[in-house]
């Protein structure tokens, strides 16, 4: 049989039972939906997140010193100053240079030097409100305390400063001349959470942390095309020869790898809920197998007759599997749609609005493919066994 004809046979066949094939696409149509809503969504919110890096500080690396010695208060030692603003700004690739009031793109992170009897480290701040704190030692905050000077501190910071982290609770933490009660500890966050790294204050101590005249972490923009990690290698060198005595080694922190690791787990939670929405594609694969294994039986006759007047069991396995990937294939385009309906429907409601990508469409037609060969091989292929004198006689 050609495939013209196995085309306008197998329409043919489905067309006789307009309702039933309709009733066994809605499995389809509901699961390749659910995936490619979750889907557009997920990639609207990295679009998102990628426009606002490259609007704002997609060029910015953060720079500070991080001492050998935590002895040593960094308050006292001075890893920067003024002349090394002017003296960073001539490197080549560089095209400004300003104190840092922050760290990344969209968080709003604070640096500070932080010190417990005669041990100092660099620590990053955030206000605890509105987060959910994971807490392995201690307490959260009360809501009634935002005037009191406490901290929740990060694990590893903790660790640095204490030799057993549950030892700090209670504790007394000095960040600019400013004691902090030690409350909490976090849990190790691991290296896949973008917020690794930061203890917590309350929002109106956080934003007078870096009030003081001492230059703690600097601000590098650098040129577009020019590579920030060799641009960094000469600031690091300018910095450690201008500061040549300190025991120390000055690091960078980029805000674009933050973002990437957010677009990673934006990636990985978008995979996941699409995974399990696609369970509802393994519920509409059985009714399309069912229905097929129905047609199969109701149409024994007609394979037989084929059968006996030449048609090989190719032709009649190759037509059944056809039926059935024409249905889910309907049925996954008719999803692509209505899932992108749904999903623009919802980004009414969002900040950003959904995107529905090329890789999401022609994975979201693919799926349908397979769906209709496996669901469809085995009633395709009982077809193509059956005995041609029995099936007339049926």
């Amino acid at each position: 049989m050609s495939i013209i004809n196995l085309i306008k046979t197998s329409i043919y066949s489905l067309k006789s039972h307009k309702l039933r094939v309709f009733l066994t696409m809605i499995g389809i149509i509901i699961g390749i939906s659910s995936v490619v809503t979750i889907l557009s969504i997920g990639d609207g919110l990295k679009a998102h997140v990628n426009k606002s890096v490259e609007s704002s500080n997609a060029n910015k690396i953060n720079v500070y010193f991080h001492s050998n010695n935590t002895d040593v208060d960094i308050n006292l030692i001075e890893p920067f100053t003024s002349s090394d603003i002017t003296s960073l700004q001539k490197i080549e690739g560089v095209q400004k240079v300003e104190v840092s009031k922050g760290v990344a793109v969209g968080f709003d992170f604070t640096a500070s030097q932080a010190k417990y009897f005669d041990k100092n480290v660099m620590i990053f701040l955030d206000s605890y409100q509105d987060k959910t704190l994971d807490i392995e030692y201690g307490r959260k905050f009360n809501p009634e305390e935002d005037n009191k000077r406490q901290i929740v501190l990060d694990s590893e910071i903790a660790k640095e400063l204490f030799k057993d982290p549950k030892d700090s609770i209670g504790k007394g933490l000095t960040i600019n001349d400013l004691t902090y009660e030690i409350i909490g500890v976090l849990k190790p966050a691991g290296s896949f959470s973008f917020t690794n790294g930061i203890s917590y204050i309350s929002k109106n101590f956080k934003d007078s942390v870096n009030t003081s005249e001492n230059i703690n972490t600097l601000d590098v923009y650098v040129k577009p095309n020019y590579d920030k990690t060799e641009v960094f290698s000469e600031v690091q060198s300018n910095l450690a020869q201008s500061h040549a005595t300190l025991d120390g080694e000055y690091k960078m922190e980029d805000p674009e790898a933050i973002t990437k690791t957010f677009e990673e787990i934006i990636g990985g939670l978008t995979t996941f809920v699409a995974l399990v929405s696609g369970i509802s594609l393994f519920v509409g694969g059985i009714g399309v197998m069912n229905i097929m294994y129905v047609s199969v039986s109701e149409r024994k006759r007609e394979i037989g007759i084929r059968r006996a007047i030449g048609a090989k069991p190719k032709s009649i396995l190759l037509q059944f599997l056809f039926e059935s990937v024409l249905v889910t294939c309907t049925g996954g385009l008719l999803g692509i749609f209505f899932g992108f309906l749904f999903s623009k429907i919802v980004g009414a409601f969002l900040p950003f609005p959904p995107v529905l990508t090329l890789k999401s469409f022609v994975g979201s037609t693919i799926t349908s493919v397979l769906v209709g060969i496996i669901f469809g091989i085995i009633p395709a292929y009982n077809a193509s066994k059956l005995d041609p004198i029995k099936a007339i006689y049926k």
